[in-house]
């Protein structure tokens, strides 16, 4: 892999993808309304603390010229920072000499001449500009399309650390989205995952769980298995498509089993199992299961139950809760507290639910062919995260991560996941075309805060991190969240009551049938 592989951890593109957790919270977000702008316009641009003046003007293929002015201040600050790393990184230790007392004339020599000196300089106000100036002012620029225009020698001639710089970028921008059908007709409906008896009972099921860590468990040998039992089992789940290989972490032995933990509703077929006994049946697995691969897929379990326990549980009074969980006033305050926490969650699970939905209709309206740059930067983004999240899960190391950044991976990666890829990237041409058909816009205040945190953050964690791609990447998130949030305020959403066990698989079904628009 080239230049790509070699920059997959730094990538600069226009990326979308499904709500998540992210390491680093981002700054304010604000909306606001900006005014359409001419075919050649003048702005002065705030882009991190320093101001520039930007003139933006359409070219003809869908290109865009911008002529960026970069103050003497910015051009001077360039100067001082490369300074600072040929010092440290260049030259290093040198006998006589303090490292921030360094001659310049010795910087100079070291690095190849007058010229190469200045051409490192430039360099560096160039980057910095760019990203400053790129991610507020190339908001639908095509990745990997912007390029300096300004032929360089003639930058190096004019070039004065102490004085302003001019130089001009081109770019690409994204197709004009051609719509199927309005999205302004989309009608979200889904239904919710429970209620107030559901909290309830959820907490009480949590309440349980309290319990049994304080509690003894008892020897049954005089009946099966029943709801609320420990068990010593063998456990195997495989494929049906291949059963002979196991899911990965789902072939154990000896494992103790909890019927009121049960994730997969193996309990359902396990009522009045005897120890030594054997079952096997088929089940699917559900579509909010945390393996993504895995969901809707069949699989056959085969269970040996080994051992089988009752429990033997404190009373859930005041006093329990004052030994166990002295933070709590009461056992009545600490099950409001479970009730309210299953509560928030379950909205929060809505609002996610609601998201996914807007992205999958939303991009259903888009009729637009997907441009190969947008998909493959998509999917470089896309990769480079999960295999992040393997290092962040402690799943994988960060050198066999880096093992696997190579244009053979990421090939692969993109022809797997082709299909959901194609759907994120439509609805960054739609979120695109509606920031601007609306005036959807960003405030970057608080975002040079926000690079300064990240980059300490990746300091402590001894980590390479690029703060121009960080900002740009940035304001990337800001925008398609200012877009969400606006689409969830103007789109008609329906939540439907809570329809009892089992209405949830029935809501995703009759979601996924529903048309994009209504």
């Amino acid at each position: 892999m080239q230049a790509r592989g070699a920059n997959l951890a730094h990538s600069r593109c226009n990326g979308v993808s499904r709500p998540q957790a992210h390491v680093h919270a981002a700054p304010k977000q604000l909306l606001r309304v900006s005014g359409r702008q001419s075919r050649a316009s003048t702005v002065l641009v705030q882009a991190a603390k320093r101001e520039y003046e930007v003139v933006r003007e359409l070219l003809p293929a869908d290109k865009v010229s911008l002529t960026i002015t970069v103050p003497g201040s910015i051009c001077q600050e360039g100067f001082t920072e490369t300074v600072k790393i040929m010092r440290r990184d260049v030259v290093g230790p040198l006998k006589g000499f303090r490292q921030d007392k360094i001659p310049l004339s010795e910087i100079i020599s070291r690095v190849g001449g007058q010229a190469q000196f200045d051409a490192a300089v430039l360099e560096t106000v160039l980057i910095r500009a760019m990203g400053d100036v790129m991610p507020v002012h190339a908001a639908r620029m095509l990745p990997g399309s912007e390029q300096i225009a300004t032929n360089m020698p003639q930058l190096m001639a004019a070039f004065d650390p102490a004085k302003p710089l001019t130089f001009q970028v081109t770019y690409s921008r994204l197709p004009e989205v051609q719509w199927s059908s309005p999205y302004q007709d989309i009608v979200i409906t889904l239904q919710d995952s429970g209620n107030i008896e559901s909290d309830q009972a959820a907490a009480d099921g949590l309440i349980r769980q309290y319990l049994k860590q304080e509690g003894q468990k008892r020897v049954v040998a005089d009946r099966g298995l029943a709801r609320g039992d420990g068990a010593i089992i063998n456990m195997r789940i495989a494929p049906k498509s291949n059963p002979a290989a196991p899911y990965p972490g789902l072939e154990k032995e000896k494992f103790f089993f909890d019927t009121d933990a049960d994730m997969l509703d193996l309990t359902d077929h396990m009522l009045g199992m005897l120890p030594g006994e054997q079952r096997s049946w088929e089940f699917v697995f559900p579509q909010d299961w945390h393996v993504d691969l895995w969901r809707g897929q069949t699989a056959v379990a085969d269970i040996k139950l080994e051992e089988l326990f009752s429990y033997i549980l404190p009373e859930f009074n005041d006093e329990f809760v004052a030994q166990h969980y002295p933070q709590f006033e009461s056992a009545a305050d600490l099950r409001q507290s479970l009730v309210s926490t299953t509560s928030l969650e379950r909205m929060r699970d809505i609002e996610d639910r609601v998201k996914d939905a807007i992205l999958t209709q939303v991009s259903a309206c888009v009729a637009s062919p997907i441009p190969e740059a947008l998909l493959q930067a998509q999917g470089e983004k896309e990769f480079q995260a999960k295999l992040l999240d393997l290092v962040q899960r402690g799943v994988a190391r960060m050198e066999d991560v880096e093992r696997q950044l190579t244009q053979e991976g990421l090939d692969a990666f993109i022809e797997s996941e082709r299909t959901g890829l194609e759907e994120r990237c439509r609805y960054v041409l739609a979120a695109e075309a509606i920031a601007e058909e609306q005036g959807i816009d960003v405030d970057i205040e608080g975002l040079e805060e926000e690079v300064e945190r990240a980059k300490a953050h990746g300091k402590a964690e001894k980590v390479d991190f690029d703060p121009d791609v960080y900002r740009q990447e940035t304001v990337e998130k800001l925008r398609y969240a200012a877009v969400m949030q606006w689409l969830q305020q103007n789109l008609k959403v329906e939540v439907l009551p809570w329809g009892g066990e089992g209405a949830a698989e029935q809501a995703a079904a009759t979601q996924a049938a529903q048309p994009a628009s209504v």
